[in-house]
């Protein structure tokens, strides 16, 4: 289940507890007659605004992650979006001050709830009703996919920039080579192709691929490797960091 359409449900939720705050507020103050119990329907009133505050917090982590996930660039539809979620907060705060402490501006207090639920029904519409829309209610996953490539291209993006360079001064290739020679020169050659109990190494970091495993070639799939090997190559745990950029270092010069 996508986190779109987890949002989307969330949203219908949202909708629900706006609804039900509307009617509550309509009984009170928009009729003559009272139809049901003031205070019950004060508490309902208030349960609705609970879970309206708890949904909407929820909906906007969901977003906000999203957004600094991908970097992506917001959508007209969304800006506006944004705007409008970012207004709620703030008359829903001026509201319960307008009810709690600044009792005077108390009969103001139905105007800023009229517009929280117009300002919650235009959100929904442009947000989950759009997605709801073009999924076909969540049948229709492609626009899933899009979402979630986005965010795969995102964390590679970030998991590029948090790996430490290959180290290329003569220092930690010295070491490097020394290290090879002490812990995997018995299974590697290292300045040729050809196999001893491992496959040599000549060239592993210029080669499209790493060789049995058939991962991309890459520094980090090289410390993966030496962490958590393939097939029956034994685990370099023990080694430090350090000594396995060394090692690192010393193979991108074959």
């Amino acid at each position: 289940m996508s986190t779109f359409f987890i949002k989307s449900i969330l949203s219908l939720v949202l909708l629900t507890a706006t609804a039900v705050g509307m009617f509550t507020m309509f009984e009170l103050f928009g009729r003559d007659g009272k139809r049901f119990n003031a205070e019950t329907l004060r508490k309902v009133h208030r349960a609705a605004g609970i879970v309206y505050v708890i949904i909407f917090a929820l909906i906007s982590y969901l977003c906000l992650r999203f957004v600094f996930i991908t970097k992506t660039e917001l959508s007209v539809r969304g800006a506006f979006h944004g705007v409008l979620a970012l207004a709620v907060p703030v008359l829903l705060g001026v509201k319960v001050l307008y009810v709690r402490i600044y009792r005077q501006f108390y009969g103001q207090a139905k105007t800023f709830g009229l517009v929280i639920s117009i300002i919650t029904f235009v959100m929904v519409a442009i947000s989950s009703g759009y997605y709801l829309l073009v999924s076909e209610f969540g049948a229709d996953t492609s626009y899933d996919r899009i979402i979630q490539y986005k965010e795969k291209i995102a964390r590679e993006k970030k998991e590029e920039a948090g790996r430490p360079a290959v180290r290329t001064d003569p220092e930690s290739i010295s070491r490097g080579k020394t290290i090879f020679e002490a812990r995997c020169g018995f299974c590697h050659n290292a300045y040729s192709p050809e196999t001893i109990v491992g496959p040599g190494l000549k060239g592993i970091l210029r080669s499209p691929e790493l060789p049995v495993s058939r991962r991309p070639a890459t520094p980090e799939n090289i410390r993966k490797q030496l962490r958590q090997p393939f097939s029956r190559m034994p685990s370099f745990d023990f080694l430090s960091d350090g000594e396995a950029e060394d090692i690192i270092a010393f193979l991108n010069t074959l």
